[in-house]
């Protein structure tokens, strides 16, 4: 029986199965294939102290940026020479479509580019499958039906416990260099399916978890970040996004020397600045979000770390390991973000093998049964 529920979900979502992990593979790699950020010269004044404020780098910025488009992040030099990085998007979007590199110490412009479509189709494809308004629910459902097929592979292979004893159950886990034609396509699913099945598993479930609409109210998580349009600046809204940008950076200097700026986040007035900055305690991994009051001179945490209860900081963590976005351990994440791309390859691959040896056992049904009835036919003439 479970063969057969294990069978028919595979058969029945082969595609759909096929192209999760071939989406979710493409965008691993897509960032590697980005142009990577320019090194500039760094002359005696910057190094003195005396460098252009971030107001003015976005400022050049935008004389490169598309009529229309406002700067939606800003991402700072990560260490002496790099360049500074301002992407730019459409009014109320949230993903950007254009980016600037800029020269942090003239300012001045240095590379622009245009953000692939295809980027934001793949993600689309992987997240929603195309199936608007009911992509988010689609999605959840293949991860359920994707946590069954884990399970009851898990099940199918489990070795009896004779093979636990003797430890052929080793066996079962690798691939025959003897193997040809279905054993080695059975064998090679198992054996494959056996290595990433703690990894299919945490993918499918918290892949789940943040497709389905009702997945942040499951962890406690009420409403949507804070980290953005609640700003107190007391100014206009039809001010720059930049607006008072460099006064906010100077008070998190002062107020918080022990946060590091890791970006900042832009709207289209200068009420929706929130910068992210990892702070100490929790490193980059879970970033807190400030904002700026001005009139008051105070940093406000909107989104601080040290307060997040355990579903949010549950979700926070699913979702970065999901996406395989974590910033650190130098060794841990690239690691992490290798087992999701080993992991989605096999996710191709499983429903591609399962469909191959459905077929090949098909042909062997149909051979078998063609050679039974020839064989009957010939008793039946020779009894003639």
């Amino acid at each position: 029986m479970l063969r057969k529920i294990h069978r028919w979900i595979g058969l029945i979502l082969v595609l759909p199965f096929a192209l999760q992990g071939l989406t979710g593979t493409v965008l691993i790699l897509f960032p590697y294939f980005m142009p990577a950020r320019p090194s500039v010269a760094v002359p005696d004044a910057v190094a003195t102290g005396s460098a252009p404020g971030v107001e003015a780098i976005i400022a050049a910025a935008r004389t490169a940026a598309p009529q229309g488009m406002i700067p939606l992040r800003f991402d700072p030099v990560r260490w002496a020479g790099d360049s500074a990085l301002v992407t730019f998007g459409p009014p109320g979007e949230r993903h950007p479509t254009f980016e600037v590199l800029v020269d942090p110490t003239k300012p001045s412009v240095i590379r622009t580019h245009i953000i692939p479509a295809s980027f934001r189709f793949l993600h689309t494809l992987h997240e929603e499958m195309f199936l608007l308004p009911f992509g988010h629910w689609a999605t959840g459902f293949m991860g359920v039906f994707l946590i069954g097929l884990a399970v009851t592979g898990l099940l199918i292979w489990w070795p009896h416990p004779s093979l636990w004893r003797s430890g052929k159950w080793r066996r079962t886990v690798m691939i025959s260099r003897r193997a040809r034609g279905l054993r080695l396509w059975r064998e090679a699913h198992v054996s494959i399916g056996f290595w990433v099945s703690g990894m299919l598993l945490f993918l499918a479930v918290s892949g789940s978890v943040m497709a389905f609409p009702f997945g942040k109210a499951l962890f406690g998580i009420q409403r949507p970040d804070q980290g953005g349009g609640h700003a107190h600046h007391g100014a206009g809204p039809g001010l720059p996004g930049e607006q008072g940008l460099d006064a906010a950076l100077a008070a998190l200097r002062t107020k918080m020397p022990d946060a590091v700026l890791m970006d900042v986040r832009l709207g289209g007035s200068s009420m929706q600045q929130s910068l992210e900055v990892a702070l100490p305690a929790y490193g980059p991994n879970r970033p807190a979000a400030v904002q700026y009051d001005p009139h008051g001179d105070v940093l406000r945490v909107t989104r601080d770390p040290g307060v997040q209860r355990i579903g949010e900081w549950m979700f926070q963590w699913l979702h970065q390991l999901h996406e395989a976005k974590l910033a650190g351990p130098a060794i841990i994440a690239p690691l992490w973000k290798f087992a999701v791309f080993l992991t989605g390859i096999a996710l191709v691959f499983f429903p591609l093998s399962g469909f191959i040896m459905w077929s090949l056992r098909r042909r062997d049904t149909a051979r078998r049964r063609a050679g039974i009835s020839e064989a009957t036919a010939r008793q039946g003439a020779g009894a003639d």
